[in-house]
C-alpha cells in the first residue's frame, strides 16, 4: 500500500511523483551546501585513511537520501544530524575493516618490495617459499591452503578443517607470515 498523506487516504500517482521531486531537490540542496563541510570532516576523523573519504561521503548522502524524511526543519540541527550521519558511516567501516584481513594498499605498499632484477633472485625466493610452505605444520598448511588458495572464507575453511573459525584464521595467518619471511629473507 503507498504511503499516505493523512491516515486512510491514498496517494495519488502525481502526488508521489511531486514529494519524488521535493525529496531529490532536497537532497541535491543539502549536497551543494553541506557536501564541502562533510568532506573536511570526513578528513578530519579518518586522516590516517584519506583514500576512503569520497567513499564515506558517498556513503553519508546515500544514508541521508535513505531517511530524507527526517532531515531537521530548522537549519541549525542540519549540520549536527549530518555529522551524526558521517561519524556513524565511518565508524561502521571502521569496524568492517577490523574484521578483514588488510586490504592492498597499492603502488605504495609494491615499492618496499623491489622485483629481482636478476631471474636468480626469483628462483632463490621461489625455493625458499617453496622450503617454507613443506616446513609448515599440516594444519597451518590445510588452513592456509583452504583460505588463501582455495579461497575460501574463514568461516568455510573452519567448517571444513572441523576447528573454530579463529583458529582456521590464526594458523592461515601464522603460515602466510612465516612464507612472507622466508621470501623476504631469500
Amino acid at each position: 500500500m503507498p504511503n499516505t498523506g493523512e491516515p486512510g487516504q491514498l496517494l495519488r500517482d502525481d502526488d508521489r511523483k511531486s514529494l519524488r521531486r521535493r525529496d531529490v531537490e532536497k537532497l541535491r540542496q543539502i549536497f551543494e551546501e553541506r557536501s564541502g563541510v562533510l568532506l573536511r570532516y570526513l578528513k578530519r576523523i579518518n586522516i590516517y585513511r584519506p583514500q576512503i573519504v569520497e567513499d564515506l561521503l558517498q556513503e553519508t548522502m546515500l544514508k541521508v537520501w535513505r531517511h530524507i524524511d527526517d532531515v531537521p526543519v530548522d537549519e541549525d540541527h542540519i549540520q549536527p544530524w549530518l555529522f551524526t550521519i558521517a561519524r556513524n558511516v565511518s565508524a561502521d567501516e571502521a569496524r568492517k575493516r577490523g574484521r578483514r584481513p588488510q586490504e592492498f594498499q597499492g603502488e605504495r605498499e609494491l615499492q618496499n618490495y623491489s622485483s629481482p632484477a636478476d631471474p636468480m633472485d626469483f628462483v632463490v625466493a621461489r625455493e625458499a617459499m617453496l622450503d617454507a610452505f613443506r616446513r609448515l605444520s599440516p594444519e597451518r598448511r590445510r588452513a592456509f591452503e583452504q583460505i588463501y588458495l582455495q579461497s575460501r572464507s574463514a568461516g568455510d575453511a573452519a567448517d571444513l578443517l572441523c576447528v573454530p573459525i579463529g583458529t582456521a584464521k590464526s594458523r592461515a595467518f601464522h603460515a602466510m607470515n612465516l612464507l612472507r619471511s622466508a621470501v623476504l629473507s631469500a
